[in-house]
């Protein structure tokens, strides 16, 4: 639906036909002459304003459509519109001047006193006018009519006139409360503009201003009535919010023997792709973004006061503070874009808080054991938003490092980052919030080394560990059989040697989900290395993430007492205030076996259990070896024999 349909559309559906309905002849032309024919003019009258949510009682099959406008109170209205009551609407009303009954040349009609200011907002000419009488200038009530529709064809430059005019000469009428109603009473007759001045969050069509004559002529044609009852409808509308991660494709963060065809390597492998859960290796560098496709804003009442993300880093991740913003026309443009290359993206526009007067201001804090960022609009930035991009999509991009230290967790409860954005309009005590998260996986190997014989040292064994999947070794500190991973080498001669304690433990934490190739390379003395490497296989822990809705019918508050998920609104739906997370476990083989994984704290399937043992090696024939033994004990028995022979000569000289 186009923006002049729509506004022709919500202008037909307010539900006040006290525009000067029935003016020009029917206080002249009474069919009967009761007390009610007549303006009293020593009474005062009353204004009361429903208002309602036009999108939601459409998507809750309301037709709109079967309610006719009196001005008169609608019960039938009222009751199938009660759940799409909108809180913290504002409305100004200004008398704008007299009304009076012109006779002139037997021609008799009501004409309306409009103050020169206004004139000028709706381009009335002087050629318009009925009758000008000193400073004072009148208009039929269709000329005002006529103007009024043609001036707001272009809805945002009108509106934004006749807001501003009534911040300057207007009063403001009190908020709507929870049933969607504000009213004024002890009004003087006359002509009023009524114009919405302040909306919540939710508001995207304001009601296009509209004029109310006091008293007014009822439907019927046969009386005036001071109490005007008007049921102007809005439209409604939310931004979205998706936080998303990838390992940082850049080329100086890949490290892989397939680095001559970088791009191709990183297009084939997931985890260079943005997602709600990556897995990732300790000390890899990692691409963020949370993307927010932008509120429809139609005119200044709509504009938006605070437009600020709040995010919430996992302990094991580490800011690296280079937070930067985009603005695209569609949401598939981000996707292949890091805080890196983001001016090279094709955006609109590229704001960085290091620009003379920035868009944004970031800051950085703690909450807890997590890490904060704060990524606010200034008042600048939001202006830019309010004028320029309206239904446009915000990126907010930045990276962190995942820690190489026992901050990571590792495992099913993985690494959570979560976000949240904040938005209001011009009804500042008004807000809502959406949440959204992404995760990060890591894992472990917790491996036992033992002997057939159980007496070799573990600690001159060692492994060679290789990724396979990406065709990289781990690299990684550590001591007495404890390992973090710091980093990857293309060439096993970078690769760690890794080596179990004394007791036989290798313990190796924070490598991402892949099939990787353990190569023993050296064992104790005497013992024989393995065949061939070990292929461990470990599956990443998957989750289905499911962030928080926006209430569509009712604002969330300021205070505590009435915050709840429809403010006030009884029969409204409650909506969750969580993102929900459904996990598919981690698995993992050895050598295409299902292997056992253990927990890292609270947190399940964080290790990969294996157990390698080195059998003692056979003794062969060889020189200083078993075909020495022969040569000894033939030594012996040839020796043994010579004595024996010697002691058996002695005696026989001793005989003779």
């Amino acid at each position: 639906m186009n923006i002049k349909k729509m506004i022709t559309k919500i202008t037909a559906g307010v539900l006040c036909v006290m525009m000067f309905a029935a003016t020009t002849a029917y206080a002249a032309t009474s069919v009967h002459a009761a007390t009610t024919d007549v303006i009293d003019t020593s009474k005062t009258g009353s204004i009361t304003i429903h208002k309602y949510d036009l999108t939601a009682a459409k998507k809750g099959g309301v037709n709109v459509e079967q309610f006719t406008s009196t001005g008169k109170k609608n019960t039938a209205a009222e009751e199938a519109l009660s759940k799409y009551a909108i809180k913290g609407v504002e409305f100004s009303y200004l008398r704008v001047g007299d009304v009076e009954q012109l006779s002139e040349n037997g021609k008799v009609q009501m004409i309306y006193e409009v103050p020169e200011e206004l004139q000028k907002i709706l381009d009335l000419a002087d050629s318009d006018a009925a009758k000008k009488e000193g400073s004072k200038t009148y208009f039929t009530s269709q000329k005002i009519n006529d103007k009024m529709a043609s001036a707001l064809e272009d809805n945002t430059v009108t509106k934004d006139k006749l807001e501003e005019y009534m911040g300057k000469s207007g009063t403001a009428m009190s908020q709507t409360d929870a049933s969607g109603v504000t009213s004024k009473d002890k009004l003087a007759l006359g002509l009023y503009l009524i114009v919405e001045t302040k909306v919540p969050e939710d508001v995207t069509y304001t009601t296009n201003p509209w004029f109310v004559q006091l008293p007014s002529t009822d439907a019927e044609g046969d009386d005036w009535f001071y109490d005007v009852v008007c049921y102007p409808k809005n439209e409604t509308g939310i931004p979205t919010l998706d936080k998303r991660v990838r390992n940082n494709p850049d080329q100086d963060n890949v490290t892989t023997a397939e680095q001559n065809a970088l791009a191709d390597f990183t297009k084939t492998r997931e985890e260079y792709t943005y997602q709600s859960t990556v897995t990732a290796s300790k000390a890899e560098k990692l691409d963020y973004q949370f993307i927010s496709k932008l509120p429809h804003i139609t005119s200044s009442t709509t504009y938006l006061s605070t437009y600020t993300f709040n995010d919430t880093m996992s302990k094991g991740m580490t800011y690296n503070k280079d937070a930067v913003i985009a603005v695209y026309d569609s949401k598939d443009a981000a996707d292949t874009t890091n805080v890196n290359n983001v001016d090279k993206s094709g955006a609109i526009a590229v704001w960085k808080s290091t620009d003379n007067d920035p868009n944004f201001a970031v800051t950085y804090g703690t909450s807890g054991d997590d890490s904060t960022m704060q990524v606010a609009m200034t008042k600048k930035g939001l202006n830019e938003i309010n004028k320029k991009y309206s239904d446009k999509y915000i990126v907010v991009y930045y990276t962190a490092n995942v820690n190489t230290d026992d901050s990571v967790t590792l495992g099913d409860k993985g690494n959570p980052n979560d976000v949240s954005l904040t938005w209001k309009r011009t009804s500042t005590d008004y807000y809502d919030i959406l949440k959204d998260e992404c995760i990060i996986y890591s894992f472990g190997y917790d491996l036992t080394k033992k002997f057939s014989d159980d007496k070799g040292d573990a600690t001159k064994v060692k492994f060679v560990i290789q990724n396979k999947s990406d065709n990289y070794y781990l690299v990684a500190t550590g001591s007495n059989g404890v390992y973090q991973i710091t980093g990857k080498s293309a060439t096993e001669e970078g690769a760690t040697q890794f080596s179990p304690s004394a007791a036989g433990k290798l313990v190796i934490n924070g490598i991402e989900a892949d099939k990787y190739g353990f190569t023993e390379t050296h064992s104790d003395a005497g013992y024989s290395l393995l065949k061939k490497e070990i292929i461990v296989n470990i599956t990443s822990t998957k989750a289905a993430i499911t962030p928080t809705q926006a209430n569509i019918t009712g604002i969330q508050s300021k205070a505590d007492t009435d915050s709840t998920a429809n403010d006030g609104v009884v029969n409204g739906t409650a909506l969750k205030n969580d993102v929900t997370v459904q996990t598919t476990a981690a698995s993992a083989t050895v050598d295409e076996t299902k292997a056992t994984m253990t927990k890292h704290g609270e947190s399940n399937n964080a290790y990969v259990n294996m157990e390698v043992t080195n059998q003692k090696q056979f003794l062969l024939p060889m020189t200083g070896g078993a075909g020495s033994y022969a040569l000894i004990i033939a030594g012996v028995v040839i020796a043994g024999c010579g004595f024996m022979i010697v002691k058996k000569n002695q005696k026989r000289k001793e005989i003779q």
